[in-house]
């Protein structure tokens, strides 16, 4: 990233938006005041230099992170098992086990209902499992 392109509290405000997603904050932190951090932010989002800072960004990180399918479906696994934790009011969270349950199959490739009903169950498909013992 040349920094004759940006400057630095464009760059401030690049990074963090990055990291955070957080326009406001982000904001803040690169030192924009309340009253013109909207006006600033928009300029920023609207400047093609500042577009192209924010993907060079973006890839580094991305670059750095390699997060790989299998720790996808891992962290689904961990929220599957936290929602289906039953308290003496029945499951936890059904939405959110519902909500992690369709992204893991999206993961393993069955992202349509009908897919779904000709595939063999998740459980059958993992090496091993008994699914009678679930």
């Amino acid at each position: 990233m040349n920094k004759e392109n940006i400057n630095i509290n464009q760059k401030k405000f690049l990074e963090n938006y990055a990291r955070t997603l957080d326009i406001a904050h982000s904001a803040a932190l690169a030192g924009y005041k309340n009253s013109t951090s909207f006006t600033n932010v928009k300029k920023i989002l609207d400047d093609p230099k500042c577009i192209k800072a924010l993907d060079e960004i973006i890839k580094k990180s991305a670059e750095k992170l390699e997060i790989t399918k299998a720790f996808v479906v891992q962290k689904y696994l961990k929220i599957i098992e936290y929602a289906f934790f039953e308290d003496e009011n029945g499951l936890k969270e059904p939405q959110l086990a519902l909500r992690a349950l369709d992204g893991l199959c999206k993961q393993l490739g069955g992202n349509k209902y009908e897919e779904v009903k000709t595939k063999k169950s998740i459980f059958e498909s993992i090496e091993g499992l008994d699914p009678d013992k679930i």
